[in-house]
Protein backbone atom coordinates (compact mmCIF):
# COMPACT_ATOMS: atom_id res chain seq x y z
CA UNK A 1 0.00 0.00 0.00
CA UNK A 2 3.23 2.45 -0.30
CA UNK A 3 3.00 5.09 -1.93
CA UNK A 4 -0.72 5.36 -1.71
CA UNK A 5 -2.17 9.03 -1.08
CA UNK A 6 -3.76 10.18 1.93
CA UNK A 7 -5.76 13.44 2.51
CA UNK A 8 -5.85 14.28 6.12
CA UNK A 9 -8.75 16.19 7.62
CA UNK A 10 -8.56 16.56 11.64
CA UNK A 11 -9.74 20.21 13.22
CA UNK A 12 -6.57 19.70 15.69
CA UNK A 13 -3.08 20.82 13.95
CA UNK A 14 -1.32 19.05 16.53
CA UNK A 15 -2.70 15.50 16.06
CA UNK A 16 -2.91 16.24 12.04
CA UNK A 17 0.53 16.53 12.20
CA UNK A 18 1.33 13.73 14.37
CA UNK A 19 -0.64 11.28 11.46
CA UNK A 20 0.86 12.82 8.97
CA UNK A 21 4.55 12.39 10.37
CA UNK A 22 3.20 8.86 11.22
CA UNK A 23 1.87 7.85 7.79
CA UNK A 24 5.16 8.89 5.96
CA UNK A 25 7.25 6.47 7.64
CA UNK A 26 4.94 3.96 7.03
CA UNK A 27 5.46 4.59 3.38
CA UNK A 28 2.39 6.66 2.40
CA UNK A 29 2.28 10.25 0.63
CA UNK A 30 0.22 13.04 2.57
CA UNK A 31 -1.39 15.26 -0.31
CA UNK A 32 -2.64 17.61 2.32
CA UNK A 33 -3.82 18.36 5.57
CA UNK A 34 -6.74 20.99 6.72
CA UNK A 35 -9.23 21.90 9.28
CA UNK A 36 -13.02 22.16 7.49
CA UNK A 37 -15.36 20.35 5.57
CA UNK A 38 -15.26 23.62 3.03
CA UNK A 39 -11.42 22.65 2.86
CA UNK A 40 -11.60 18.74 2.66
CA UNK A 41 -14.12 18.74 -0.45
CA UNK A 42 -11.73 21.11 -2.60
CA UNK A 43 -8.84 19.44 -1.68
CA UNK A 44 -10.32 15.74 -2.60
CA UNK A 45 -11.33 17.32 -5.47
CA UNK A 46 -7.81 19.58 -6.74
CA UNK A 47 -5.90 16.23 -5.50
CA UNK A 48 -7.69 13.25 -5.80
CA UNK A 49 -6.47 11.35 -2.93
CA UNK A 50 -6.43 7.47 -2.47
CA UNK A 51 -7.92 8.04 0.74
CA UNK A 52 -9.62 10.54 2.92
CA UNK A 53 -8.85 10.28 6.62
CA UNK A 54 -11.50 12.42 8.48
CA UNK A 55 -12.15 13.89 11.47
CA UNK A 56 -16.51 14.50 12.56
CA UNK A 57 -15.97 18.07 14.80
CA UNK A 58 -14.44 20.55 12.28
CA UNK A 59 -13.99 24.02 11.92
CA UNK A 60 -15.90 25.79 9.33
CA UNK A 61 -19.52 25.43 8.27
CA UNK A 62 -19.78 22.09 7.27
CA UNK A 63 -19.20 18.63 9.65
CA UNK A 64 -17.04 15.71 8.57
CA UNK A 65 -19.67 13.83 8.17
CA UNK A 66 -21.52 16.50 5.54
CA UNK A 67 -18.18 16.62 3.48
CA UNK A 68 -17.29 12.47 3.37
CA UNK A 69 -20.60 11.94 1.88
CA UNK A 70 -20.07 15.20 -0.24
CA UNK A 71 -16.34 13.42 -1.59
CA UNK A 72 -18.05 9.95 -1.18
CA UNK A 73 -20.67 10.76 -4.19
CA UNK A 74 -18.88 12.81 -6.38
CA UNK A 75 -14.96 11.42 -6.61
CA UNK A 76 -16.35 8.05 -5.31
CA UNK A 77 -12.70 8.55 -2.96
CA UNK A 78 -13.09 6.21 0.44
CA UNK A 79 -13.25 7.80 3.40
CA UNK A 80 -12.18 6.26 6.80
CA UNK A 81 -13.48 9.03 10.19
CA UNK A 82 -11.34 9.48 12.83
CA UNK A 83 -12.85 10.98 16.00
CA UNK A 84 -13.91 11.06 19.72
CA UNK A 85 -17.21 10.35 19.26
CA UNK A 86 -19.20 7.06 19.30
CA UNK A 87 -22.20 7.85 20.06
CA UNK A 88 -25.60 6.24 18.82
CA UNK A 89 -26.81 9.59 16.88
CA UNK A 90 -23.21 10.05 15.19
CA UNK A 91 -22.98 6.62 14.33
CA UNK A 92 -25.89 6.53 12.60
CA UNK A 93 -25.56 9.14 10.78
CA UNK A 94 -21.57 8.01 9.92
CA UNK A 95 -23.37 4.95 8.28
CA UNK A 96 -25.56 6.52 5.77
CA UNK A 97 -21.81 8.20 4.06
CA UNK A 98 -21.06 4.27 3.35
CA UNK A 99 -17.35 4.60 5.50
CA UNK A 100 -14.39 2.41 4.90
CA UNK A 101 -13.66 2.91 8.53
CA UNK A 102 -13.55 4.01 11.92
CA UNK A 103 -11.44 4.82 14.78
CA UNK A 104 -12.08 6.28 17.94
CA UNK A 105 -9.67 8.41 19.17
CA UNK A 106 -6.93 7.79 20.98
CA UNK A 107 -5.65 4.82 18.78
CA UNK A 108 -2.92 3.15 18.45
CA UNK A 109 -0.51 3.78 14.91
CA UNK A 110 -0.93 -0.10 14.25
CA UNK A 111 -4.57 0.30 14.41
CA UNK A 112 -4.51 3.57 11.83
CA UNK A 113 -2.51 1.20 9.52
CA UNK A 114 -4.16 -1.84 9.33
CA UNK A 115 -7.57 0.47 9.01
CA UNK A 116 -6.17 2.04 6.04
CA UNK A 117 -4.65 -0.95 4.90
CA UNK A 118 -8.05 -2.73 4.88
CA UNK A 119 -10.09 0.54 3.51
CA UNK A 120 -7.76 0.78 0.83
CA UNK A 121 -8.26 -2.76 -0.33
CA UNK A 122 -11.90 -3.16 0.10
CA UNK A 123 -12.16 -0.06 -2.59
CA UNK A 124 -9.87 -1.49 -5.13
CA UNK A 125 -11.29 -4.89 -4.66
CA UNK A 126 -14.48 -7.28 -5.51
CA UNK A 127 -16.05 -8.30 -2.28
CA UNK A 128 -17.50 -11.44 -3.78
CA UNK A 129 -14.30 -12.97 -5.62
CA UNK A 130 -11.38 -10.24 -3.95
CA UNK A 131 -10.63 -9.80 -7.51
CA UNK A 132 -9.39 -6.23 -8.34
CA UNK A 133 -12.39 -4.27 -9.46
CA UNK A 134 -12.50 -1.50 -12.42
CA UNK A 135 -10.46 1.49 -10.33
CA UNK A 136 -7.43 -0.88 -9.24
CA UNK A 137 -7.79 -2.63 -12.70
CA UNK A 138 -7.20 1.24 -14.55
CA UNK A 139 -4.30 1.52 -12.19
CA UNK A 140 -2.55 -1.93 -12.92
CA UNK A 141 -2.92 -1.64 -16.39
CA UNK A 142 -1.42 1.61 -16.75
CA UNK A 143 1.18 0.41 -15.20
CA UNK A 144 1.56 -2.35 -17.26
CA UNK A 145 1.11 -0.09 -20.69
CA UNK A 146 3.73 2.35 -19.19
CA UNK A 147 6.56 -0.55 -18.59
CA UNK A 148 5.64 -2.30 -22.23
CA UNK A 149 5.27 1.20 -24.53
CA UNK A 150 8.68 0.93 -25.68
CA UNK A 151 8.30 -3.14 -27.12
CA UNK A 152 7.19 -4.24 -29.90
CA UNK A 153 4.82 -6.36 -28.71
CA UNK A 154 1.23 -6.03 -28.35
CA UNK A 155 -0.40 -6.29 -24.90
CA UNK A 156 -4.03 -7.70 -25.11
CA UNK A 157 -7.07 -7.01 -23.04
CA UNK A 158 -10.15 -8.96 -23.05
CA UNK A 159 -13.71 -8.33 -21.09
CA UNK A 160 -15.90 -11.70 -20.43
CA UNK A 161 -19.44 -11.84 -20.00
CA UNK A 162 -21.15 -14.93 -18.80
CA UNK A 163 -24.05 -16.21 -21.28
CA UNK A 164 -27.66 -16.31 -19.57
CA UNK A 165 -26.13 -16.00 -15.96
CA UNK A 166 -29.49 -14.45 -14.89
CA UNK A 167 -31.41 -17.99 -15.88
CA UNK A 168 -29.16 -19.11 -13.12
CA UNK A 169 -29.98 -16.36 -11.20
CA UNK A 170 -33.74 -16.61 -11.56
CA UNK A 171 -33.93 -20.29 -11.46
CA UNK A 172 -31.41 -21.50 -8.62
CA UNK A 173 -31.67 -18.45 -6.78
CA UNK A 174 -28.44 -15.57 -6.10
CA UNK A 175 -26.51 -17.56 -3.34
CA UNK A 176 -25.63 -20.34 -6.56
CA UNK A 177 -25.25 -17.71 -8.58
CA UNK A 178 -22.62 -16.19 -6.68
CA UNK A 179 -21.29 -18.99 -6.10
CA UNK A 180 -20.56 -19.47 -9.87
CA UNK A 181 -18.98 -16.35 -10.02
CA UNK A 182 -16.25 -17.18 -7.12
CA UNK A 183 -15.79 -20.36 -9.22
CA UNK A 184 -15.07 -18.43 -12.48
CA UNK A 185 -12.93 -16.18 -10.87
CA UNK A 186 -10.84 -18.96 -9.43
CA UNK A 187 -10.70 -20.37 -13.09
CA UNK A 188 -9.67 -17.68 -14.65
CA UNK A 189 -7.36 -16.67 -12.46
CA UNK A 190 -5.72 -20.24 -12.96
CA UNK A 191 -6.44 -21.09 -16.50
CA UNK A 192 -3.01 -19.98 -18.04
CA UNK A 193 0.38 -18.95 -17.14
CA UNK A 194 -0.41 -16.28 -20.44
CA UNK A 195 -2.70 -14.13 -17.82
CA UNK A 196 -1.07 -11.08 -16.19
CA UNK A 197 -4.23 -9.29 -14.28
CA UNK A 198 -7.93 -10.79 -13.50
CA UNK A 199 -10.32 -7.97 -12.30
CA UNK A 200 -14.46 -7.88 -11.69
CA UNK A 201 -15.78 -5.09 -13.54
CA UNK A 202 -19.89 -5.74 -13.00
CA UNK A 203 -22.15 -8.05 -12.37
CA UNK A 204 -21.08 -11.10 -14.70
CA UNK A 205 -18.23 -9.49 -16.38
CA UNK A 206 -14.93 -10.13 -16.33
CA UNK A 207 -11.51 -7.92 -17.54
CA UNK A 208 -7.95 -10.11 -18.42
CA UNK A 209 -4.75 -8.41 -19.14
CA UNK A 210 -2.45 -11.03 -20.85
CA UNK A 211 1.22 -11.20 -20.95
CA UNK A 212 2.66 -9.24 -24.05
CA UNK A 213 2.15 -11.50 -27.69
CA UNK A 214 3.68 -10.99 -31.13
CA UNK A 215 1.00 -11.70 -33.48
CA UNK A 216 -3.36 -11.10 -32.48
CA UNK A 217 -3.61 -14.75 -33.22
CA UNK A 218 -1.81 -15.38 -30.34
CA UNK A 219 -4.51 -13.53 -28.28
CA UNK A 220 -6.91 -15.27 -30.09
CA UNK A 221 -5.63 -18.63 -29.29
CA UNK A 222 -5.40 -17.93 -25.55
CA UNK A 223 -9.34 -16.51 -25.98
CA UNK A 224 -10.33 -19.96 -27.01
CA UNK A 225 -8.38 -21.72 -24.49
CA UNK A 226 -10.11 -19.24 -21.91
CA UNK A 227 -13.80 -20.19 -22.99
CA UNK A 228 -13.24 -23.55 -22.98
CA UNK A 229 -12.22 -23.68 -19.52
CA UNK A 230 -15.04 -21.41 -18.46
CA UNK A 231 -17.32 -24.19 -20.35
CA UNK A 232 -16.31 -26.78 -18.14
CA UNK A 233 -18.83 -28.20 -15.71
CA UNK A 234 -19.25 -27.33 -12.22
CA UNK A 235 -20.57 -28.89 -9.25
CA UNK A 236 -22.36 -26.27 -6.86
CA UNK A 237 -24.21 -27.44 -4.24
CA UNK A 238 -25.05 -30.52 -5.76
CA UNK A 239 -26.13 -29.39 -8.82
CA UNK A 240 -23.82 -30.11 -12.24
CA UNK A 241 -23.98 -26.36 -13.86
CA UNK A 242 -22.96 -25.62 -17.13
CA UNK A 243 -21.79 -21.41 -18.40
CA UNK A 244 -20.53 -20.17 -21.30
CA UNK A 245 -18.82 -16.31 -22.40
CA UNK A 246 -18.60 -14.02 -24.22
CA UNK A 247 -15.51 -12.49 -25.00
CA UNK A 248 -14.09 -9.31 -26.44
CA UNK A 249 -10.47 -8.67 -27.10
CA UNK A 250 -8.42 -5.17 -27.65
CA UNK A 251 -4.58 -4.85 -28.29
CA UNK A 252 -2.58 -1.82 -27.33
CA UNK A 253 -1.59 -0.25 -29.13
CA UNK A 254 -3.45 -0.88 -32.05
CA UNK A 255 -6.55 -0.37 -30.07
CA UNK A 256 -5.97 1.43 -28.06
CA UNK A 257 -2.84 3.32 -26.13
CA UNK A 258 -4.73 3.92 -22.47
CA UNK A 259 -6.73 1.67 -20.21
CA UNK A 260 -10.10 2.98 -20.37
CA UNK A 261 -9.83 3.01 -24.12
CA UNK A 262 -8.42 -0.63 -24.54
CA UNK A 263 -11.12 -1.61 -22.10
CA UNK A 264 -13.98 -0.02 -23.99
CA UNK A 265 -12.99 -1.40 -27.18
CA UNK A 266 -12.58 -4.94 -25.34
CA UNK A 267 -15.96 -4.55 -24.61
CA UNK A 268 -17.32 -3.62 -27.97
CA UNK A 269 -15.75 -6.88 -29.02
CA UNK A 270 -17.73 -8.69 -26.21
CA UNK A 271 -21.01 -6.68 -27.24
CA UNK A 272 -20.47 -8.01 -30.67
CA UNK A 273 -19.86 -11.60 -29.62
CA UNK A 274 -22.82 -11.48 -27.21
CA UNK A 275 -25.33 -10.43 -30.59
CA UNK A 276 -23.25 -13.44 -32.08
CA UNK A 277 -25.02 -15.60 -29.78
CA UNK A 278 -22.24 -16.16 -27.15
CA UNK A 279 -19.57 -18.70 -26.56
CA UNK A 280 -17.09 -17.25 -28.86
CA UNK A 281 -14.55 -14.58 -28.89
CA UNK A 282 -14.51 -11.55 -31.07
CA UNK A 283 -11.21 -9.36 -32.04
CA UNK A 284 -11.88 -5.35 -31.78
CA UNK A 285 -12.54 -3.80 -35.31
CA UNK A 286 -13.48 -0.05 -36.01
CA UNK A 287 -15.84 -1.47 -38.42
CA UNK A 288 -17.55 -3.47 -35.43
CA UNK A 289 -17.45 0.06 -33.41
CA UNK A 290 -19.23 2.00 -35.66
CA UNK A 291 -21.82 -0.56 -35.85
CA UNK A 292 -22.01 -0.62 -32.53
CA UNK A 293 -21.81 3.25 -32.37
CA UNK A 294 -24.86 3.34 -34.81
CA UNK A 295 -27.19 0.70 -32.84
CA UNK A 296 -26.43 2.64 -29.67
CA UNK A 297 -27.80 5.87 -31.39
CA UNK A 298 -30.66 3.92 -32.70
CA UNK A 299 -31.75 2.48 -29.58
CA UNK A 300 -31.65 5.97 -28.07
CA UNK A 301 -34.00 7.65 -31.11
CA UNK A 302 -36.14 4.81 -30.32
CA UNK A 303 -36.38 5.44 -26.71
CA UNK A 304 -37.59 8.66 -27.70
CA UNK A 305 -39.28 8.24 -31.03
CA UNK A 306 -42.75 8.03 -28.77
CA UNK A 307 -42.31 10.51 -26.95
CA UNK A 308 -41.75 12.70 -29.47
CA UNK A 309 -44.76 11.00 -31.79
CA UNK A 310 -42.02 9.74 -34.55
CA UNK A 311 -44.31 6.90 -35.11
CA UNK A 312 -47.20 6.66 -37.93
CA UNK A 313 -49.76 3.95 -38.91
CA UNK A 314 -50.10 2.45 -42.15
CA UNK A 315 -53.05 0.23 -42.92
CA UNK A 316 -52.92 -2.83 -45.58
CA UNK A 317 -56.33 -2.93 -47.10
CA UNK A 318 -57.63 -6.92 -46.51
CA UNK A 319 -60.11 -7.40 -49.64
CA UNK A 320 -62.92 -9.90 -49.20
CA UNK A 321 -62.90 -11.96 -52.29
CA UNK A 322 -66.50 -12.71 -52.98
CA UNK A 323 -67.66 -9.10 -53.60
CA UNK A 324 -63.61 -7.17 -54.38
CA UNK A 325 -64.17 -4.97 -51.65
CA UNK A 326 -62.56 -3.52 -48.38
CA UNK A 327 -63.72 -4.81 -45.51
CA UNK A 328 -60.55 -4.25 -43.10
CA UNK A 329 -57.20 -3.19 -43.12
CA UNK A 330 -53.76 -4.56 -40.93
CA UNK A 331 -52.56 -1.93 -39.19
CA UNK A 332 -48.75 -1.05 -39.41
CA UNK A 333 -46.44 0.82 -37.32
CA UNK A 334 -43.48 3.26 -39.00
CA UNK A 335 -40.94 5.13 -38.13
CA UNK A 336 -40.13 8.39 -39.05
CA UNK A 337 -37.04 9.17 -37.84
CA UNK A 338 -36.39 12.99 -37.85
CA UNK A 339 -32.68 12.50 -39.70
CA UNK A 340 -32.40 8.66 -41.47
CA UNK A 341 -36.18 8.92 -42.29
CA UNK A 342 -38.10 6.22 -42.83
CA UNK A 343 -36.92 3.19 -40.53
CA UNK A 344 -37.90 -0.55 -41.86
CA UNK A 345 -39.96 -2.06 -38.98
CA UNK A 346 -37.70 -5.25 -39.73
CA UNK A 347 -34.89 -2.73 -38.04
CA UNK A 348 -36.45 -1.48 -35.17
CA UNK A 349 -39.11 -4.25 -33.86
CA UNK A 350 -36.40 -6.19 -33.05
CA UNK A 351 -34.67 -3.66 -31.49
CA UNK A 352 -37.74 -3.09 -29.80
CA UNK A 353 -38.67 -6.71 -28.89
CA UNK A 354 -34.98 -6.90 -27.53
CA UNK A 355 -35.25 -3.49 -25.29
CA UNK A 356 -38.49 -4.00 -23.46
CA UNK A 357 -39.74 -1.45 -25.51
CA UNK A 358 -42.09 -3.47 -27.84
CA UNK A 359 -45.26 -3.32 -24.92
CA UNK A 360 -45.68 0.65 -24.84
CA UNK A 361 -45.36 0.23 -28.73
CA UNK A 362 -48.02 -2.12 -29.03
CA UNK A 363 -50.17 -0.72 -26.88
CA UNK A 364 -50.01 2.44 -29.00
CA UNK A 365 -50.67 0.95 -32.02
CA UNK A 366 -53.38 -0.88 -30.36
CA UNK A 367 -55.13 2.25 -29.20
CA UNK A 368 -54.16 4.51 -32.40
CA UNK A 369 -55.52 2.30 -34.74
CA UNK A 370 -59.16 1.61 -33.02
CA UNK A 371 -59.31 5.58 -32.70
CA UNK A 372 -58.47 6.04 -36.08
CA UNK A 373 -61.47 3.30 -37.41
CA UNK A 374 -63.96 5.11 -34.98
CA UNK A 375 -63.14 8.30 -37.00
CA UNK A 376 -63.55 6.74 -39.99
CA UNK A 377 -66.79 5.27 -39.03
CA UNK A 378 -67.73 8.37 -37.35
CA UNK A 379 -67.36 10.28 -40.60
CA UNK A 380 -69.68 8.36 -42.47
CA UNK A 381 -67.47 5.79 -44.12
CA UNK A 382 -68.78 2.21 -44.49
CA UNK A 383 -67.28 0.70 -41.53
CA UNK A 384 -64.68 -2.15 -41.86
CA UNK A 385 -62.64 -4.27 -39.19
CA UNK A 386 -58.83 -3.20 -38.41
CA UNK A 387 -56.30 -6.17 -37.54
CA UNK A 388 -53.68 -4.94 -34.57
CA UNK A 389 -50.79 -7.37 -34.30
CA UNK A 390 -50.53 -8.65 -30.00
CA UNK A 391 -46.73 -9.01 -29.68
CA UNK A 392 -44.84 -11.79 -26.88
CA UNK A 393 -44.14 -9.11 -24.99
CA UNK A 394 -47.30 -7.29 -24.54
CA UNK A 395 -48.78 -10.44 -24.26
CA UNK A 396 -46.62 -11.17 -20.85
CA UNK A 397 -47.96 -8.28 -19.00
CA UNK A 398 -51.00 -9.43 -16.80
CA UNK A 399 -53.22 -6.53 -17.99
CA UNK A 400 -53.36 -6.88 -21.40
CA UNK A 401 -56.73 -8.28 -21.50
CA UNK A 402 -57.74 -5.03 -19.13
CA UNK A 403 -56.15 -2.43 -21.61
CA UNK A 404 -57.60 -3.87 -24.61
CA UNK A 405 -61.18 -3.34 -22.72
CA UNK A 406 -60.19 -0.09 -21.76
CA UNK A 407 -58.70 0.79 -25.00
CA UNK A 408 -62.19 0.08 -26.81
CA UNK A 409 -64.30 1.99 -23.96
CA UNK A 410 -61.71 4.99 -23.72
CA UNK A 411 -62.33 5.20 -27.81
CA UNK A 412 -65.84 3.66 -28.57
CA UNK A 413 -65.16 1.22 -30.82
CA UNK A 414 -67.52 -2.28 -30.96
CA UNK A 415 -64.91 -4.82 -30.50
CA UNK A 416 -66.59 -6.19 -33.46
CA UNK A 417 -64.48 -4.48 -35.63
CA UNK A 418 -60.98 -5.08 -33.81
CA UNK A 419 -59.06 -8.04 -35.03
CA UNK A 420 -55.81 -9.25 -32.35
CA UNK A 421 -53.41 -11.01 -34.29
CA UNK A 422 -51.53 -13.86 -32.44
CA UNK A 423 -48.53 -16.28 -34.03
CA UNK A 424 -47.85 -19.51 -32.70
CA UNK A 425 -44.78 -18.79 -31.01
CA UNK A 426 -46.63 -16.41 -28.47
CA UNK A 427 -48.99 -19.07 -27.60
CA UNK A 428 -46.66 -21.90 -27.06
CA UNK A 429 -45.00 -19.31 -24.70
CA UNK A 430 -48.32 -19.82 -22.09
CA UNK A 431 -50.82 -21.33 -23.25
CA UNK A 432 -52.81 -21.25 -20.12
CA UNK A 433 -52.57 -17.73 -20.09
CA UNK A 434 -53.87 -17.72 -24.14
CA UNK A 435 -57.08 -20.00 -23.18
CA UNK A 436 -57.38 -17.11 -20.70
CA UNK A 437 -56.86 -14.19 -22.52
CA UNK A 438 -59.33 -16.03 -25.72
CA UNK A 439 -62.15 -16.53 -23.70
CA UNK A 440 -62.84 -12.94 -21.74
CA UNK A 441 -61.51 -11.28 -25.97
CA UNK A 442 -64.22 -13.67 -27.29
CA UNK A 443 -66.64 -13.28 -24.91
CA UNK A 444 -66.33 -9.30 -25.77
CA UNK A 445 -66.95 -10.20 -29.39
CA UNK A 446 -63.58 -9.35 -30.13
CA UNK A 447 -62.31 -11.31 -33.28
CA UNK A 448 -58.90 -13.22 -33.09
CA UNK A 449 -56.70 -14.60 -36.11
CA UNK A 450 -53.60 -16.54 -35.97
CA UNK A 451 -51.01 -14.78 -38.15
CA UNK A 452 -48.26 -16.49 -40.12
CA UNK A 453 -49.81 -20.12 -40.07
CA UNK A 454 -47.38 -22.59 -40.89
CA UNK A 455 -44.25 -21.11 -40.33
CA UNK A 456 -44.07 -22.45 -36.74
CA UNK A 457 -43.44 -26.00 -34.47
CA UNK A 458 -47.17 -27.50 -34.01
CA UNK A 459 -49.45 -25.59 -36.79
CA UNK A 460 -52.12 -28.22 -36.96
CA UNK A 461 -52.69 -28.70 -33.08
CA UNK A 462 -53.30 -24.94 -32.51
CA UNK A 463 -56.58 -24.52 -34.44
CA UNK A 464 -58.09 -27.61 -33.12
CA UNK A 465 -57.41 -26.48 -30.07
CA UNK A 466 -58.09 -22.63 -29.75
CA UNK A 467 -61.51 -21.05 -31.18
CA UNK A 468 -59.48 -18.82 -33.78
CA UNK A 469 -61.87 -16.95 -36.14
CA UNK A 470 -59.33 -16.56 -38.77
CA UNK A 471 -56.73 -18.06 -40.05
CA UNK A 472 -53.95 -16.16 -41.60
CA UNK A 473 -51.55 -18.07 -44.36
CA UNK A 474 -48.14 -16.71 -44.50
CA UNK A 475 -47.11 -15.09 -47.48
CA UNK A 476 -44.29 -17.83 -47.81
CA UNK A 477 -46.58 -19.89 -49.45
CA UNK A 478 -48.20 -17.67 -51.48
CA UNK A 479 -45.10 -16.70 -53.31
CA UNK A 480 -45.36 -18.52 -57.04
CA UNK A 481 -48.13 -20.30 -56.06
CA UNK A 482 -49.40 -20.84 -59.37
CA UNK A 483 -45.58 -22.46 -60.09
CA UNK A 484 -44.80 -23.74 -57.05
CA UNK A 485 -46.79 -27.08 -56.60
CA UNK A 486 -45.44 -27.62 -53.27
CA UNK A 487 -46.55 -24.34 -51.59
CA UNK A 488 -49.71 -24.37 -53.92
CA UNK A 489 -50.85 -28.44 -51.96
CA UNK A 490 -49.82 -26.41 -48.67
CA UNK A 491 -52.02 -23.50 -49.09
CA UNK A 492 -54.97 -25.65 -50.66
CA UNK A 493 -54.43 -28.18 -47.34
CA UNK A 494 -54.48 -25.15 -45.10
CA UNK A 495 -57.60 -23.66 -46.79
CA UNK A 496 -59.78 -27.21 -46.54
CA UNK A 497 -58.15 -27.81 -42.86
CA UNK A 498 -59.73 -24.02 -41.87
CA UNK A 499 -63.07 -24.04 -43.75
CA UNK A 500 -63.38 -27.37 -42.10
CA UNK A 501 -63.19 -25.74 -38.40
CA UNK A 502 -65.58 -22.64 -39.34
CA UNK A 503 -62.68 -20.28 -39.84
CA UNK A 504 -62.16 -17.39 -42.19
CA UNK A 505 -58.76 -17.31 -44.35
CA UNK A 506 -56.67 -14.67 -44.85
CA UNK A 507 -54.04 -14.73 -47.52
CA UNK A 508 -51.22 -12.65 -47.13
CA UNK A 509 -48.38 -11.05 -49.94
CA UNK A 510 -50.97 -11.11 -53.20
CA UNK A 511 -48.50 -9.86 -55.48
CA UNK A 512 -50.06 -10.71 -58.78
CA UNK A 513 -53.09 -12.12 -60.98
CA UNK A 514 -51.82 -15.52 -61.15
CA UNK A 515 -51.85 -15.67 -57.19
CA UNK A 516 -55.22 -13.99 -56.96
CA UNK A 517 -56.53 -16.30 -59.88
CA UNK A 518 -55.14 -19.56 -57.97
CA UNK A 519 -56.99 -18.38 -54.23
CA UNK A 520 -60.13 -17.53 -55.82
CA UNK A 521 -60.81 -21.01 -57.55
CA UNK A 522 -59.54 -22.23 -54.22
CA UNK A 523 -62.18 -20.25 -52.49
CA UNK A 524 -59.95 -18.34 -50.55
CA UNK A 525 -61.94 -15.63 -48.25
CA UNK A 526 -59.69 -12.91 -48.18
CA UNK A 527 -56.55 -11.31 -49.24
CA UNK A 528 -53.72 -8.34 -48.63
CA UNK A 529 -50.86 -7.42 -50.14
CA UNK A 530 -49.55 -5.55 -53.42
CA UNK A 531 -51.28 -6.68 -56.12
CA UNK A 532 -54.56 -4.42 -54.45
CA UNK A 533 -52.71 -1.85 -52.74
CA UNK A 534 -49.67 -1.41 -50.51
CA UNK A 535 -50.06 -0.40 -47.23
CA UNK A 536 -51.06 3.23 -47.12
CA UNK A 537 -50.37 5.97 -44.37
CA UNK A 538 -53.83 7.54 -42.69
CA UNK A 539 -54.50 9.98 -45.31
CA UNK A 540 -54.25 7.61 -48.28
CA UNK A 541 -55.96 4.47 -47.01
CA UNK A 542 -58.90 7.42 -46.37
CA UNK A 543 -58.93 8.36 -50.02
CA UNK A 544 -59.22 4.70 -50.74
CA UNK A 545 -61.89 4.07 -48.53
CA UNK A 546 -63.52 6.96 -50.05
CA UNK A 547 -62.99 6.28 -53.69
CA UNK A 548 -64.94 2.76 -53.17
CA UNK A 549 -62.19 1.00 -54.98
CA UNK A 550 -63.33 -2.25 -55.91
CA UNK A 551 -62.57 -5.56 -57.93
CA UNK A 552 -65.08 -7.53 -60.27
CA UNK A 553 -63.75 -10.92 -60.23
Amino acid sequence: MSNKKILIVEDESIIAEDISDSLISLGYRITDIVYSGEEAIQSAKEFRPDLVLMDVNLQGEIDGITAAEEIRSHFQIPVVYLTAYADENTLRRVNTTKPFGYIVKPFEEKNLHTTIQLALHRHQHDCLTNLPNRSLLREQLSQVLDKHKKLPAMIPVMTLSLDKINRINSTLGHDIGDSVLCKIADRLNNCTENINIVARLEAAEFAIVLEPVAKKQDAAKIAQKILDIVAQPMIVEGTELYVTASVGISLSPGDGSNADELLKNACTAMYNSQEKGGNQYQLYTEKAAKISINKFAQETGLRNALKRSEFELYYEPQIEIKTGKIIGAEALVRWNHPERGRVSPGEFIPMAEEMGLIAPLGEWVLETACRQTKAWQTEGLPPLRVAVNVSARQFERKNLTERVSEILKETNLDPKYLELELTEGLILQDEAAAIRAFKVWKDMGIRIAIDDFGTGYSSLSYPKRFAFDALKIDKSFIRDIADDCQNAAITVAIIQMAHSMKMTVIAEGVENERELAFLCSRDCDEIQGYFFSQALPTAEFEALLKSDKCWDF
